[in-house]
């Protein structure tokens, strides 16, 4: 393991105080469903009982959801935790990860903790470019992690282009297809992964409950995997590794289905919103298909003179230093209410 952590680029505390409005984190600005509050009111006294070890309800939910088996769902303390294991039980010493630069930065993070080659491939005008990833790979490349769409720039690929992608994919190379953000997503030609699993035998796809579903602080996720990886990560797996809370809460979240449309739907709506009012103060906006802008600048110093206006109105916003780029930053769509303050804050700093 390495214990060299100094080179790697590790997550920055943002918890501020209440008196902020938290930008930073891509969290659900409305927060969990109300009938996830209730659900875990309810069932506040379980916290001394052991939480269910295989999960049976929840998996058997999921693979409704998923239309897959519930031998192929496994139950993680966040995607975090199960990027951490594909790479720890998948990738050999003498083996490589590719990725692509400016992506969710989990990925070379438990790269690097493993000591294992991480190999970032080149974006083209902030888009993954699945072109450049494949140029990286060879008969060594275990894993190839992929967001979509990509955190922290928002942007995506289609489907026609991930297939032509995929026909060049060895069996022997596993495919991670990060679906986080993908409730958010209105365009049309995004991809369907589910579909495409189906089709293929290395493809492993990754939901996180922490985005739409309001429930970051509990951390839980899965992931869908076919035989025999999901066997080896079952077997090896730490026991009661999620709470009884956090199960609880995602069984509830996962009925109120009116609540999540609700939350994409205010999402697309404010996300269009700021898009076009700071475009017309001249920023250079990427547009996005999720609940994040991305700003990019000409320098350092001018992306932190407008970063220095929000956090002096108390609005704090992401930076992208750790995430390999010094002249940007990331904005979390907030309530209407938030977003309108940052355009009025940017409107008075243009002047």
């Amino acid at each position: 393991m390495n214990t060299k952590t100094e080179e790697t680029p590790l997550y920055v505390n943002l918890n501020y105080n209440n008196e902020v409005i938290r930008l930073a984190q891509n969290e659900n600005p409305y927060g969990a469903s109300p009938k996830v509050l209730a659900a875990i009111q309810k069932n506040i006294k379980s916290v001394s009982l052991y939480p269910d070890v295989i999960l049976t309800e929840l998996k058997e939910k999921l693979s409704i959801k998923n239309n897959v088996s519930p031998n192929e769902i496994i139950v993680a303390p966040g995607s975090c935790a199960l990027i951490d294991q594909l790479i720890s039980r998948l990738v050999k010493s003498d083996e490589n990860v590719v990725i692509s630069k400016l992506s969710f930065i989990a990925y070379k993070l438990c790269a690097k903790i493993y000591n294992r080659e991480c190999r970032e491939a080149e974006m083209e005008n902030y888009h993954v470019s699945l072109k450049n990833i494949l140029s990286l790979t060879d008969v060594k490349t275990k894993l190839i992690f992929i967001a979509n769409p990509n955190n922290p720039t928002g942007t995506f690929f289609t489907k026609t282009e991930l297939l032509s992608f995929l026909k060049e994919i060895p069996p022997t190379t596993y495919v991670v297809l990060d679906d986080a953000y993908n409730e958010y997503v209105t365009a049309q030609n995004f991809p369907d992964v589910l579909s495409i699993y189906k089709q293929y035998k290395n493809i492993i796809i990754l939901h996180s409950f922490s985005k739409i579903y309001g429930l970051a602080g509990l951390r839980i996720g899965y992931g869908i995997i076919q035989k025999p990886i999901i066997d080896d990560f079952e077997a090896n797996r730490v026991p009661f590794s999620v709470n009884s809370i956090a199960n609880i809460a995602v069984l509830a979240a996962l009925d109120d289905i009116e609540y999540l449309q609700k939350c994409a739907s205010e999402n697309t709506k404010e996300r269009e919103f700021l898009i076009n009012k700071l475009r017309m103060l001249e920023y250079n906006v990427i547009e996005s298909q999720s609940n994040f802008i991305f700003l990019y600048f000409s320098t350092t110093e001018k992306r932190d003179n407008v970063y220095d206006v929000l956090f002096k109105n108390k609005i704090v916003v992401r930076k992208m230093d750790t995430f390999g780029d010094n002249k940007a930053f990331r904005i979390s769509i907030g309530k209407p209410e938030e977003n309108k303050k940052i355009v009025e804050c940017l409107k008075k700093y243009n002047k």
